[in-house]
């Protein structure tokens, strides 16, 4: 069956995680995708278990992009792809002749997307970083009450979520070039794209910007149990709230709203602590489930690598191999993405370019 974006010729310049998350997103869904590589190989190449997840159903070639032939290659391949896609630091891609004026020069309907961590401009452009460095300008770490140490989501937040912004990016830029001609030059920033996701709830008033994990309202937050800890979810709906209390009987606290739930959030807290404390977390959450109360239990990475849901998704399947996969994470009616694949050899499929 034809994948939806069959057809959509991709260069993929990138060496790191988030041009590597956005290009298999793209390669999930038919896109041929060329990976260029600096001889000796992509450096994600010695880290097996993300190399195989992100970048399955792609083809490779080994470029020297400090040689003017190979070069020369690269813009005969830009002038028949319509995606290029990149992750050096700003200003390397212009100073190896792959950079968006050089490559657009021979394809001025070319879609050239950079991602970065702090952009293409700006006073951190220059500066050097991973997924926690740009969490922490973006105020993304959290900060433990009692004065403990800020943390870091156990995400890569950062890198998976701006692989994703770019395809989406990218997508849009190809449905106009397609329709006018025209190109696009696309600047992702992980630092700015995790900042939209924190700042909504400071950019109107500050003093509610705080990053302290403090009580909460009670309905949010984590508990611990007999055997681990599980996290209520309820946040606005106060026939949670209230089908909760009259569960745990505290029906003198069921018609608490929202707002005096926030205001006596310590308080709620040390009580549901008091009523959940001896509990085994499957056991809770079950219950919880069956009344249609909001509560999850807090799985480890191998829990949840585990859990049955995912599997019946098919988010985790099994690959080529028999091996455990991460799959594309979005289901599609009349157009499935396609099943892992094995990510290719150095050099393997590229030598024919794009082909027929």
């Amino acid at each position: 069956m034809a994948g939806l974006l069959d057809g959509l010729r991709v260069l993929d310049l990138s060496l790191w995680q988030p041009g590597h998350t956005a290009t298999q997103y793209l390669a999930d869904l038919g896109a041929d995708v060329l990976k260029v590589e600096p001889p000796g190989g992509d450096r994600m190449r010695v880290l097996p278990d993300r190399f195989v997840n992100f970048n399955g159903h792609k083809r490779s070639l080994v470029l020297n992009l400090k040689s003017e032939a190979d070069r020369v290659r690269l813009r005969d391949l830009a002038r028949e792809a319509e995606v290029v896609i990149e992750g050096f630091r700003p200003g390397v891609a212009d100073k190896l002749g792959a950079g968006y004026e050089a490559l657009a020069a021979v394809n001025p309907a070319l879609v050239y997307c950079s991602i970065s961590g702090f952009g293409q401009t700006g006073p951190l452009a220059a500066s050097t970083g991973h997924d926690a460095n740009y969490q922490a300008y973006a105020g993304a770490f959290v900060a433990p009450p009692a004065g403990g140490a800020p943390v870091a989501s156990g995400a890569l937040i950062g890198d998976q979520g701006s692989g994703l912004a770019a395809a989406f990016a990218i997508l849009a830029a190809v449905l106009c070039a397609r329709r006018t001609g025209r190109g696009e030059q696309i600047d992702v920033s992980i630092a700015d794209l995790i900042m939209t996701w924190t700042a909504p709830m400071g950019v109107i008033d500050p003093s509610r910007a705080s990053n302290v994990q403090g009580k909460g309202s009670g309905g949010i937050s984590t508990y611990a149990v007999a055997d681990g800890h599980v996290v209520l979810g309820i946040f606005s709906e106060d026939h949670f709230w209230a089908a909760l209390c009259r569960h745990l009987d505290l029906s003198d606290l069921a018609a608490l709203n929202m707002v005096e739930r926030s205001e006596r959030g310590a308080e709620l807290k040390d009580i549901l602590q008091a009523r959940f404390a001896s509990r085994t977390r499957d056991e809770l959450v079950a219950e919880l489930d069956a009344l249609g109360i909001p509560c999850a239990p807090i799985l480890t990475r191998a829990e949840a690598l585990e859990h049955p849901h995912f599997w019946a998704r098919g988010v985790i399947a099994r690959g080529p191999e028999g091996d455990r996969r991460v799959t594309h994470p979005i289901t599609y009616r009349n157009h499935p993405a396609r099943k892992p694949g094995l990510p290719p050899d150095l050099g393997e499929g590229g030598d024919q370019g794009w082909g027929q």
